[in-house]
């Protein structure tokens, strides 16, 4: 029986915005150039910057990139 380690296939593509909006739009700018990708987890986080007081937005996804969307 051959095992395969699905692990060793996996990447990380990381999105950052000022604002949340901003990073769905470029989520979905990205999953549409790529429409055979597996997603198998997502993050979603925000954080404030206390030097300048403002408000950042951050995605985290891990996906299994496919040789379909490979150009």
């Amino acid at each position: 029986m051959k095992v395969l380690n699905y692990a060793s296939d996996l990447a990380v593509k990381t999105f950052v915005s000022a604002s949340a909006t901003g990073v769905e739009k470029l989520i979905n700018a990205w999953m549409l150039s790529k429409p055979h990708t597996f997603v198998t987890g997502l993050e979603f986080t925000s954080t404030v910057d206390p030097s300048s007081n403002t408000l950042e937005f951050a995605a985290i996804i891990v996906y299994q990139p496919s040789e379909q969307d490979q150009s």
